[in-house]
């Protein structure tokens, strides 16, 4: 739990990761929306992996991708895993599939199920990443797997996000990815 039941404030583990997140006003969106949700932050063990446990209500961090990888791709990750939260708050029998097995062997339904609903989540806190950008950042596989669901449900979600600075309280010159070299295959098919 992210929040002290009694007290209100957050639990001291989860400030210290937050703290470690750059200043952006996106990547801060994000994790509001985590803390809405009453999901944790902890750094996790598993080398390069972010993984979200529904039983802890805790996102484990890989804390050097915090200090290494583009804001893209933390952009990314994070809606990703919030998508994890979604989806296991409405779908318990993701849950009960998921209860005993290893992270490497979470069926490819519930991960791009989670891609799916971080793309939306994405639209809905007005995070300008258009679904080219977004699937740029999903290993090959699953990035047409997710492009598929979100086409086939939603052909409009092909358009281009249309990112005026203003709206966001940010100058006209700002962009959110211009300035960001984004990998050709950072994403994890598996976080």
């Amino acid at each position: 739990m992210a929040r002290h039941p009694i007290s209100g404030r957050l639990h001291p583990t989860h400030r210290a990761v937050r703290r470690l997140f750059p200043k952006n006003v996106y990547v801060q969106r994000l994790l509001a929306k985590l803390e809405s949700l009453n999901v944790g932050l902890g750094v996790s063990t598993e080398p390069g992996q972010w993984l979200y446990h529904p039983a802890y209500r805790t996102l484990w961090v890989w804390e050097p991708d915090l200090s290494t990888q583009p804001l893209s791709y933390l952009v990314v990750i994070l809606a990703h895993e919030l998508g994890h939260v979604l989806d296991f708050d409405e779908k318990p029998l993701y849950r009960a599939i998921t209860k005993d097995l290893h992270w490497t062997q979470v069926p490819d339904e519930i991960e791009c199920s989670a891609f799916v609903r971080g793309f939306w989540l994405l639209q809905e806190l007005q995070i300008p990443v258009d679904l080219g950008q977004y699937l740029e950042m999903i290993d090959t596989p699953m990035a047409l797997q997710v492009g598929w669901e979100l086409l086939a449900a939603h052909p409009w979600a092909a358009q281009p996000f249309t990112f005026r600075p203003w709206d966001a309280g940010l100058p006209a010159s700002v962009s959110l990815l211009a300035a960001v070299p984004t990998p050709a295959c950072a994403g994890p098919a598996r976080p």
